[in-house]
């Protein structure tokens, strides 16, 4: 009879510790708001969800890198509004100079604001960087990383410096004017700024479709990952409740061993 009481025993005791085992369970994850939080809670599904936050991470860094082009490009553009408001300014002094009727003075006052205004395009050009990067001094391309693939996208630089405005040395007052040197100067600047803004709405795109893809895959993470805080607190209510009958039930069967085997000696 001993036997069987001790058989009996066992049983109630490995329940206790499968009960203990999903109270402990049950309470971690109300706690951490997660159900996965070590590889034995699931460890296919911990991997995936780690899988999907990292790609999800990539997209989010790639949208800053992305942000970062779209500040470069407004900056960009910004230095050229300048140098093309220059421009229109030496073009409408390139056409008084061709007056008849203006003196060698006049002439040699427009050339002294031309000059100022050279030098201006010059100074719009070498200001316009983004961290120590010059974006109107030379022919280039930036190469933007977009996500975790890595995939990337290019964003072009253009030099419109006044020598290569082509602007440099032929537009003079004193030797007329050349109004074609200066159109084909602002065609330059036009078609700089057509490329930029371009770029701007292909990075909008792209950041975007970033947004709403590590939107998807944080949503696909949390499935796998977040607890119902409210199913989890009813199983610690129901394993408080089970335990307490589980010691109930092991007091009484003791008693019950303790009963019978002192009917036995008596």
């Amino acid at each position: 009879m001993s036997g069987i009481g001790g058989v009996g025993a066992n049983r109630y005791n490995y329940n206790q510790y499968q009960t203990q085992r999903d109270q402990t369970k049950h309470m971690r994850n109300a706690s951490s708001g997660k159900k996965l939080n070590q590889a034995s809670d699931g460890a296919a599904e911990m991997a995936i969800a780690k899988k999907l936050a990292n790609t999800a991470k990539g997209f989010e860094v790639g949208r800053q890198n992305l942000q970062a082009g779209k500040s470069a490009l407004y900056i960009a553009d910004g230095g050229m509004d300048g140098i093309h408001d220059y421009l229109q300014r030496m073009r409408e002094l390139s056409i008084r100079a061709n007056s008849g009727l203006m003196s060698d003075e006049d002439k040699q006052a427009i050339q002294a604001e031309t000059d100022q205004l050279k030098e201006g395009i010059n100074d719009a050009s070498r200001q316009a960087q983004y961290n120590e990067k010059s974006l109107l001094t030379e022919d280039g391309s930036v190469t933007l990383v977009t996500n975790g693939d890595p995939a990337t996208m290019d964003v072009n630089t253009a030099n419109i410096d006044s020598a290569a405005l082509g602007i440099n040395q032929n537009v003079t007052a004193l030797d007329n004017f050349d109004l074609d040197s200066i159109d084909k100067a602002m065609e330059k600047v036009s078609s700089a700024r057509s490329i930029s803004g371009a770029q701007t709405n292909g990075i909008d795109y792209t950041m975007n479709y970033n947004a709403i893809s590590a939107e998807n895959l944080t949503s696909s993470q949390s499935v796998l990952e977040d607890a119902d805080i409210a199913e989890e607190m009813i199983n610690v209510n129901k394993n408080k409740t089970l335990t307490a009958a589980q010691l109930m039930m092991q007091k009484r069967q003791e008693e019950d061993e303790q009963a019978k085997n002192a009917a036995l000696f008596a």
